[in-house]
């Protein structure tokens, strides 16, 4: 197996500010009782000291994510963005779900900071025995019911509201994400995927995704790309001990990719070692 090789507080480095990771599993499904997704994001380190970066700093969410549409919809939103002033007393007035599917209402505004340098959500891919990188998600599609019985079938939200595309992409270079993580992981299978599955896994991957590209692009104009740190890691089943292991490796080496990537670009762009724009 690939050496992660990180150090200790103290040898880092790099005196940047930490790049911080929000990681996400999801809760059980189907037949699904134990879903490794979450198991897998909680057992990962708090924090990563490698060479040549700044220090990571790991959050995972300290709880499962329900298996939801309207969940993820109301949830992930805030979960991602900060308002840069406290929300006026009409607004927490406001009854989560009033304005009809999903709660769109409760979505934050285009003026709201992002919490997070990168955004890692985690669910399961039943019977599968590899690990995949999404590289994109998907608008429409929804037609399996989630855990409450609720599927997404003409759900026009994000289409009707923003104007958003039918497919999403990850700001990622999956590319060279793909490379700096497989080098990590040389005896794992590894894989980039361009389906994320039309269920909660893909939708909460497009729900995170449309949150920024809607800041990027608030005159709803087609794609025109920008910041979109976010990716989803379908993980396969497996939730004894070793199996848990396993997916805790995938995960740090993915997080380690990823901000390894990250930094190589502010680098090229600002022409300093900067994580944060």
């Amino acid at each position: 197996m690939g050496s992660i090789g990180t150090l200790s507080a103290e040898e880092s480095p790099l005196n940047e500010d930490p790049i911080h990771v929000l990681v996400t599993g999801f809760g059980p499904f189907g037949q699904n009782i134990v879903n490794p997704s979450y198991l897998i994001a909680r057992s990962l380190p708090a924090n990563l000291f490698l060479p040549r970066l700044p220090p990571i700093q790991i959050h995972p969410h300290p709880a499962p994510l329900r298996v939801s549409y309207q969940t993820v919809r109301e949830f992930v939103p805030s979960l991602l963005f900060s308002p840069k002033q406290p929300p006026s007393p009409a607004a927490n007035s406001h009854t989560p779900g009033s304005s009809g599917p999903g709660g769109a209402e409760d979505i934050p505004k285009q003026d709201d900071v992002p919490n997070f340098d990168i955004v890692v959500f985690m669910g399961l891919a039943p019977g599968r025995s590899f690990f995949t990188l999404e590289t994109q998600a998907h608008r429409d599609g929804y037609k399996w019911p989630d855990v409450d019985g609720r599927d997404m079938k003409g759900d026009n939200y994000w289409s009707d509201k923003y104007g958003a595309p039918d497919v999403i992409e990850t700001g990622f270079d999956v590319a060279d994400v793909w490379r700096r993580w497989k080098s990590r992981l040389i005896e794992e299978d590894v894989r980039p995927s361009d389906d994320a599955g039309h269920y909660l896994c893909d939708f909460i991957y497009y729900t995170g995704l449309c949150e920024y590209w809607r800041r990027d692009n608030p005159d709803h104009q087609a794609d025109k790309g920008g910041h979109r740190p976010v990716v989803f890691l379908h993980v396969p089943s497996g939730e004894d001990e070793e199996g848990i292991k396993r997916g805790t490796r995938a995960a740090r080496g993915l997080i380690i990719a990823l901000a390894e990537s990250l930094t190589a670009r502010r680098k090229q762009s600002t022409g300093k070692e900067s994580i944060r724009s």
